[in-house]
């Protein structure tokens, strides 16, 4: 009765391909045009603070600080083309036009670095100054004994240093530049906070703009000479943004072009573009009309999936169109047509839900950016498989009704027998000598890559998985020149005394890993209002004692006239110190301040990262044990987290996936060792891909390593679909086998290639990552799946032809292996029916 149902639903779907073509069509048109609409809205968010769930602990600190400071960063403005002067004066200029912006929360460019000076003896701790005491203590006595006549110098005693000397010793440096510029001048700088954040796209190239046309008017105006670029996190965001979308523009345009080409060069038919490519759109617009809805956004591990949906969803169709034009040679159209779809479904389902089950696998991650990734991949999969059978058997008919393949041959009462068809013919086969030779090249293959898979590394230099931009390399020039990195840890505590307390857990936390530490330096309020004043007090008005006692000619050093500026200065509080200072350690609503923690490797090494992000979680652990509750903004930690996650993931889920792969080939094939003889092949060639990202150096990283469930996803198709025709022609036909639908196994994994392989031509170095480690695992996957598996088939033949459990005659053999002595009655595998 089952059997019965579903040979009815078979023969009405046919019915409605067949004579109904332009209604289904329509249907598939109005769904494309709403997935469309949808799909339009999606935005791309580069950030790899996006890979992360919103709920992680690092996510929600992120947003903390960044609602406390104002925003996430700064965009500078760089201008250079005039002389020194000129350009002081211009930024000097273009800095009150800026803040009179209501976009603009305020502009740092130029300190007040006098006022640093004149207090700098109530910056120094209290020990440093009774060292200075003493050091002028020496200095005035030496110059006391100068000045007297009757004071003879016997040489024994060597001189104090001078006052200069002193300074030199004892000064703290500036804790700001006097203005933010290159060392020649030739290059200022001007550090924009906006009122917004640069994850807002929109807000983000409206300020840009604005900022930029302010100062390119004010050049125009007065300064023709001045040029200006921008970096920072605002223009690197919007850069990254463009860079992004233009490589999965460009990847998507030529993974399409390349499948064109390979369908056209496989068919020879105009009409297969339209038989394969529609439905794969369709598919595509659906899938990423659902991620609008589910997700919203896209990010660095999800945008390239139209090339990869491209590749994946080719395949689908060609085995389609090829089975039918191949079957059209002797039947009619619709006889064609009902054998290459009950021919093929089988086969496209198994893979297909291999496929997705392996991407969904994906969702059992850590980390968001694979859940993600897993949910829109095998959703794109099963949407890719029924749009292919959906609408292809339809375009199928529309193109048979504009352009009819053959006509077809008259009733067979009127007309002479029809030739046997042209692949029953004697395919030559090929000497077991060489079909050996193959299966042991490729299993000496994957035992070299078994030898030197320890080998391997992953990729610790974060540099190599970022977008290439002139933001960027604009960011590491300004970072350069200004002697100092831009990107500290910000840690937001609630007053200066807690801001204390961690500055000396900081300080044992360095201590504890000495020569292991990260830490360089901190820098907080605390750093510049004077603390301890009754201490320092005392020291400060024993050298401004000391100094009256001087000799006159002594007046004359200037260092010793800055010295009694030095010490005429008074104590100040945290209201005078200079408001351009000041407001970058203050939240922007009064309730808190701000800790900058700054590394001292670079951060871009996955093993500086770890320790940097673990010595941070010691500075955490410390402060919540003294009761101080805190939030930590760095993304360097973010980064950290990320590759703790994938590192924790990556084992896991390729293991899931492999299985999710060997239950649904069992579930399909009802067979252990049919399973086995499938999916060892796949394995196999997954084994060599150790050998050939040894060979052509290539590393996993976080963002290309979910790529690896996807290629046995990918790889085990050719396998389902080889087997799924070679059991229903039989023993015999691996000739025919291989040509035919080995043929649509070579199209398909060269679509694969072709939709991973665009990414070769992307800026982003992390795309790029992706398309290598992809093509070469669509390579020695291949060759396990499609060069080997053909060739064990025939040597498990020959073996059972030998052993006479292969009975043949004249041409006839049985249509199984007799992998299993249940399955040993004549007809038992012919029930499924693939390419």
């Amino acid at each position: 009765m089952a059997r019965s149902l579903r040979q009815r639903w078979f023969e009405g779907f046919i019915q409605t391909a067949v004579s109904r073509p332009w209604y289904v069509l329509l249907i598939s048109a109005l769904l494309a045009a709403g997935g469309m609409a949808l799909a339009s809205r999606l935005e791309f968010r580069g950030s790899f603070v996006e890979l992360l769930p919103q709920g992680a602990r690092e996510v929600q600190d992120l947003t903390r600080v960044s609602q406390k400071a104002g925003g996430d960063g700064y965009l500078v403005i760089v201008a250079k083309g005039d002389t020194p002067e000129r350009l002081k004066a211009y930024a000097r200029e273009l800095k009150g036009r800026l803040e009179a912006l209501p976009e603009v929360r305020y502009v740092e460019h130029s300190y007040d670095v006098e006022f640093f000076k004149r207090h700098a003896l109530w910056l120094l701790p209290a020990e440093t100054l009774a060292e200075l005491r003493a050091d002028l203590t020496a200095r005035v006595r030496y110059e006391r004994q100068q000045a007297n006549p009757f004071y003879i110098d016997l040489g024994a005693t060597p001189p104090p240093p001078t006052f200069e000397e002193i300074a030199q010793k004892h000064s703290p440096n500036a804790p700001v530049h006097e203005s933010l510029a290159n060392a020649d001048g030739t290059e200022v700088y001007l550090m924009l906070k906006p009122m917004g954040t640069a994850g807002d796209l929109d807000f983000a190239r409206r300020f840009v703009e604005l900022a930029l046309g302010t100062g390119r008017t004010l050049s125009s105006e007065r300064y023709p000479a001045v040029t200006l670029e921008a970096t920072g996190n605002f223009q690197n965001r919007i850069e990254e943004d463009a860079v992004m979308r233009g490589d999965l523009s460009r990847a998507g345009t030529l993974s399409a072009l390349i499948a064109i080409g390979l369908i056209l060069l496989a068919t020879r038919r105009i009409a297969a573009l339209a038989v394969v490519g529609l439905p794969v759109v369709v598919g595509i617009l659906l899938t990423f009309g659902i991620a609008w809805l589910a997700i919203g956004h896209l990010n660095v591990v999800t945008g390239f999936l139209v090339a990869i949906l491209i590749g994946l969803g080719i395949e689908y169709g060609v085995h389609l169109c090829m089975r039918y034009w191949e079957e059209r040679r002797t039947r009619s159209a619709r006889e064609a047509l009902a054998t290459a779809v009950g021919g093929t479904f089988s086969g496209a389902m198994t893979s297909a839900v291999t496929n997705a089950a392996a991407f969904f696998v994906l969702m059992l991650a850590q980390f968001h950016a694979f859940n993600q990734f897993g949910f829109l991949a095998g959703l794109g999969v099963l949407l890719a498989v029924l749009a292919a059978y959906a609408l292809g058997p339809s375009l199928l008919a529309i193109a048979e009704r504009l352009r009819p393949a053959r006509v077809d041959a008259a009733p067979a009462s009127e007309a002479a027998p029809v030739a046997p068809p042209k692949p029953e013919r004697e395919w030559r086969r090929w000497p077991t000598s060489v079909l050996v030779l193959i299966a042991l090249a490729v299993v000496g293959f994957a035992a070299f890559s078994v030898s030197i898979a320890p080998r391997l590394g992953f990729e610790t230099d974060m540099r190599k998985l970022k977008g290439d931009s002139p933001a960027s390399r604009l960011d590491d020039h300004v970072t350069e020149q200004l002697g100092q990195p831009l990107n500290p840890a910000i840690f937001l505590v609630d007053d200066l005394g807690q801001a204390a307390k961690v500055e000396q857990i900081i300080a044992e936390v360095k201590q504890k890993n000495g020569a292991d530490s990260v830490f360089l330096r901190t820098t907080s309020l605390n750093d510049l209002v004077p603390g301890d004043v009754e201490r320092r007090g005392v020291e400060i008005t024993g050298i401004r004692t000391l100094l009256r006692g001087l000799p006159e000619a002594a007046y004359e050093d200037p260092r010793l006239k800055e010295f009694q500026g030095m010490v005429e200065a008074k104590p100040y509080g945290l209201d005078a110190l200079p408001v351009e200072v000041r407001r970058r350690f203050e939240a922007t609503d009064g309730k808190g301040t701000f800790l900058l923690l700054f590394p001292s490797v670079s951060n871009y090494d996955t093993k500086d990262l770890t320790r940097w992000a673990a010595q941070i979680d010691q500075v955490v652990e410390g402060a919540k044990a003294v009761g101080v509750e805190m939030s930590v903004l760095d993304s360097n930690r973010i980064a950290s987290r990320i590759f703790a996650l994938v590192s924790a993931d990556g084992p896991l889920i390729l293991w899931a996936a492999a299985a999710a792969v060997f239950l649904v080939i069992l579930v399909s094939l009802r067979s252990l060792k049919r399973t086995l003889l499938v999916t060892g092949p796949l394995f196999l060639g997954m084994t060599c891909l150790a050998g050939g990202m040894y060979l052509f150096d290539v590393q996993l990283n976080f963002i290309n390593a979910v790529v690896l469930p996807n290629l046995l996803a990918i790889a085990v198709d050719n396998s389902v679909h080889l087997y799924h025709r070679y059991e229903e022609e039989g023993p015999g036909s691996l000739g025919k086998v291989v040509r035919h639908t080995g043929l649509a196994a070579v199209v398909a994994t060269l679509s694969n290639a072709a939709g991973y392989g665009a990414l070769l031509i992307a800026n982003h170095q992390g795309l790029r990552s992706i398309g290598q480690i992809a093509l070469l695992g669509v390579v020695c996957t291949f060759l396990g799946t499609t060069v080997f598996f053909p060739a064990l088939l025939a040597l498990l033949e020959r073996w059972k032809e030998r052993k006479g459990l292969l009975v043949t005659r004249e041409g006839a053999v049985v249509r199984s292996l007799d992998l299993d002595a249940a399955e040993s009655e004549a007809g038992s595998s012919g029930e499924r029916k693939s390419a």
